[in-house]
C-alpha cells in the first residue's frame, strides 16, 4: 500500500516520421508541432482524484519524453494510443522497461484493442473504453497495491458528469495548436459497416449539458484557442441540442473582438436543414467533416452507409457550402462495388462537388467491425507486419473483390497524385468561394484585433510571397483576390482553406511513396502476404441472435444485483461463460438456448464478489437502448484479447 500523493506522467505519443506533426512543422506561420491538442490526456488528467501530481507532456509539441521518464521518478505513466502511433507506443514502452525507476506502465486509448498482443508484456494496466470509472477504480487500487491487469468500461458514463479537461497543464502551448477539441456528445446512431466508432461509444447518443460545452468552450477561449473543434463523431445527431450550443456560440462571438473559429464532424444529412446551416456559419464554422465514403449507391450499400442515400450528395455538398463552411469530405475506394475505373471518377466527383480538403484512402476493416467479420469469414484480410500497422489507412489490409492489392495502391498512388496538383485544386477551391450565396453573420474584426495578429499575417504573406512555389503563390493569392471581392470576411478563410490543402498535398506525397513502395513489394513477392483464417470468436449463430441472448441475460440477472455496472460486469461474465461454451451450438433462438443461458448467469452470480455500492441508475425490466449492441462489442472484445494471449 502507497501513501501520499502520486507522480503521474501522462503522454501523448509522436515520432519523427509521424505525417501530420511534419506537415504542421513546414508550414512556417502554424507556429506549431501539432494541429489537435490532446484532449483524451486533459480528459484522463481532470478524472485524477485530487491531490495527485499529474504531468501532461504531448510530444507533438514538446518532443521526446524519454529525458522526463528517467528524470521525473513518477509512480503512473500513462500513454494515450492512437493506431498510427503503434510503433512510437512501443518504443516508449521498451524504454520504461529498460529504466529501473520507471513507474507503472498505463496504456489506453481508441487503438489498444487491436494491438493486445504487442503490449501485453510491455504494459502493466491496458485501459479498453472509455475512463470515467475505470480510471479512479485504478487509482484507488494502485494506493490499495491491489491494481488489476485490464480495465474495461462497460456501461457508458454520465457525460453530464463528466469533469472539464485538466487544459491549464499545458496552458502555455494552447494558443500554439491549430485546434482544441470540445467533447459534447459520445455515441453515434449509425451503423457503417467499416466503422469502431460504436465499439468504444455505443449507439446511444449521451450529451454533458449546454452549460457544460459552454463552460469548455470560455475556458479555452481565455486561454487564447485559436479554433475549437467540436470533437463528437456526429454533432448534429441531436438536432435540437446542437441549435442550442450553437445560438450560444452566435452570441459569444459576437461579445469578442476576435471571432473564435469552429469545426466538427457532421453527417450529410445537415445540408437538409437550412436553419441548423445558418446557425453553424453564423457560429463562425470554417468546416465540417462528413463521412462522404462514396457518391455511389452501391458502394454505400456495401458499407452500410444508408444515410448518404436519402439525398443527392455533390448537390448536398454544395448546398453546405453555400453558406461559407468548408466540407472536409472522408472518401474511402475498395468497396465490392468499385473498381480500378473509379479512382478517376472519384477525382472528378471531387471536382464536381467543390471540394476544397479531403481525404480519400483504401477501404480497411479495422478489427470487430460488420466489415471485419464478413471479409474474414471469405478469407479476404490479410495479416500486416509491423512495419505496417501505422500505415493501413494507405496499404489496407482487405483484399477488394474487382481489383488486386496491387491495383488499389497503385490506383490510391495515381488519384492522390491527381487531387494534389495545384491545376485540380485551384478550380474547386474557386468554385466553393464563388458558390457562397449567404454570407455568414459573423462579426468582423476591427483594426485592434487585425493588429494583435498582424505578425502571423505578416508570416503567412511573406511564405506565399517567397517561401512557394510559383504555381502555389499564383493560386493562392488568385484564391485571395477572388476573396476579397466577395467581402473580407473570406480571407481568413482563403488562409485556412489554402493550409489545409498544403497539408493533404504533403500528406498524401508520404502516403505516394508508401503504397508504392509496397505495392512494388507484393507484386514481386506474390504468396508472400498472409491471409487470415476464416474464424471468428463468436459465431454467426452467435450474432444473428444476440438480441435475444443479451436481453435474456440482463432480465435473469436484473433481480440479483443493485447497480448498473455491477449489472453490466456478470452479464458479460456469463456471456463469456456462455459462448465459450455453446458458441458453436446455437443454431436457434430456442428453450435450450434459454436454459443456456440460465445456467451461465447462475454459474457467475453464484461465485464471491465485491459488493457493490448502489447507483442512482434505474434498473427497468427490459434493458435500455442499446444494451444489447454494446454487451456484443464488450464480449467481442474480450473474445479476441482472449484469442491474442492464448496464441502467446
Amino acid at each position: 500500500m502507497q501513501e501520499g500523493p502520486l507522480k503521474i506522467l501522462l503522454i501523448s505519443p509522436s515520432s519523427e516520421d509521424d505525417i501530420i506533426s511534419r506537415t504542421v512543422k513546414d508550414i512556417p506561420y502554424m507556429d506549431s508541432g501539432a494541429f489537435f491538442a490532446p484532449h483524451a490526456l486533459a480528459a484522463v488528467a481532470a478524472l485524477t482524484p485530487p491531490g495527485h501530481d499529474v504531468v501532461l507532456h504531448d510530444e507533438h509539441m514538446r518532443g521526446p519524453a524519454d529525458k522526463l521518464i528517467q528524470e521525473g521518478s513518477f509512480d503512473i505513466i500513462g500513454v494515450s494510443l492512437i493506431t498510427n502511433q503503434l510503433r512510437r507506443t512501443l518504443e516508449i514502452a521498451e524504454f520504461i522497461k529498460g529504466q529501473d525507476t520507471a513507474g507503472c506502465l498505463v496504456i489506453g486509448g481508441i487503438g489498444t484493442t487491436n494491438v493486445m498482443r504487442k503490449l501485453k508484456d510491455l504494459a502493466n494496466v491496458i485501459f479498453i473504453g472509455e475512463a470515467e470509472e475505470t480510471w479512479p477504480r485504478f487509482i484507488s487500487d494502485y494506493l490499495n497495491g491491489s491494481y488489476k491487469k485490464t480495465y474495461q468500461q462497460i456501461s457508458k458514463p454520465d457525460m453530464e458528469k463528466t469533469p472539464m479537461p485538466r487544459w491549464d497543464l499545458i496552458g502555455v502551448d494552447i494558443p500554439k495548436y491549430g485546434a482544441v477539441s470540445v467533447q459534447t456528445s459520445r455515441g453515434c446512431p449509425h451503423d457503417c459497416s467499416f466503422c469502431d466508432v460504436i465499439y468504444t461509444y455505443g449507439r446511444k447518443i449521451r450529451s454533458k449539458s449546454t452549460d457544460q460545452v459552454i463552460s469548455e468552450i470560455k475556458a479555452l477561449m481565455n486561454l487564447d484557442a485559436k479554433m475549437i473543434m467540436i470533437a463528437d463523431d456526429n454533432f448534429t445527431a441531436n438536432r435540437p441540442y446542437a441549435k442550442t450550443i450553437l445560438r450560444n456560440l452566435v452570441d459569444i462571438n459576437n461579445s469578442l473582438k476576435m471571432p473564435l473559429s469552429f469545426m466538427s464532424q457532421v453527417d450529410i444529412t445537415v445540408a437538409q436543414d437550412s436553419e441548423l446551416l445558418e446557425l453553424l456559419a453564423d457560429s463562425n464554422f470554417f468546416e465540417l467533416q462528413i463521412g462522404i465514403e462514396s457518391f455511389e449507391a452501391e458502394s454505400l450499400e456495401h458499407m452500410n452507409k444508408r444515410q448518404n442515400l436519402t439525398l443527392d450528395i455533390g448537390g448536398a455538398i454544395r448546398k453546405i457550402q453555400s453558406y461559407g463552411i468548408a466540407v472536409q469530405s472522408h472518401l474511402i475506394i475498395g468497396s465490392d462495388a468499385d473498381t480500378t475505373e473509379t479512382f478517376r471518377k472519384t477525382a472528378d466527383f471531387v471536382s464536381e462537388a467543390h471540394i476544397t480538403h479531403h481525404s480519400c484512402h483504401p477501404l480497411m476493416a479495422p478489427p470487430g467491425t460488420r466489415l471485419w467479420y464478413e471479409l474474414k469469414r471469405q478469407r479476404r484480410l490479410v495479416e500486416t507486419d509491423d512495419r505496417l500497422k501505422d500505415q493501413l489507412d494507405i496499404t489496407s489490409n482487405i483484399i477488394p473483390k474487382n481489383m488486386t492489392r496491387v491495383d488499389m495502391m497503385e490506383g490510391m498512388a495515381r488519384y492522390w497524385e491527381t487531387v494534389t496538383d495545384v491545376g485540380h485544386y485551384l478550380p474547386r477551391a474557386l468554385g466553393f468561394i464563388n458558390g457562397i450565396t449567404r454570407r455568414p453573420r459573423v462579426k468582423e474584426p476591427g483594426l485592434t484585433a487585425l493588429w494583435s495578429i498582424r505578425g502571423m499575417l505578416f508570416e503567412v504573406f511573406k511564405f506565399y510571397s517567397t517561401g512557394v512555389s510559383k504555381e502555389d503563390r499564383k493560386a493562392f493569392f488568385t484564391l485571395l483576390k477572388t476573396a476579397a471581392r466577395i467581402g473580407s470576411y473570406l480571407v481568413p478563410k482563403v488562409i485556412f482553406l489554402y493550409t489545409r490543402y498544403l497539408m493533404d498535398r504533403i500528406r498524401d506525397t508520404n502516403s505516394i511513396t508508401i503504397a508504392r513502395e509496397q505495392a512494388a513489394w507484393e507484386r514481386n513477392n506474390p504468396g508472400s502476404v498472409t491471409v487470415l483464417p476464416a474464424e471468428v470468436p463468436l459465431s454467426v449463430n452467435f450474432r444473428e441472435h444476440y438480441k435475444d441472448i443479451f436481453k435474456a441475460a440482463y432480465q435473469l440477472v436484473r433481480q440479483s444485483v443493485s447497480s448498473k455496472e455491477e449489472l453490466y460486469r456478470i452479464v458479460l461474465d456469463a456471456m463469456i461463460d456462455y459462448s465459450d461454451r455453446f458458441n458453436d451450438d446455437i443454431d436457434a433462438f430456442n428453450d435450450m438456448q434459454r436454459e443456456n443461458i440460465a445456467l451461465s448467469c447462475e454459474r457467475i452470480l453464484s461465485q464471491p464478489r465485491e459488493p457493490s455500492k448502489p447507483d442512482d441508475a434505474e434498473l427497468s425490466e427490459t434493458p435500455p437502448f442499446g444494451f444489447e449492441r454494446e454487451m456484443l462489442d464488450a464480449l467481442d472484445h474480450v473474445k479476441r484479447y482472449t484469442e491474442v494471449m492464448a496464441a502467446e
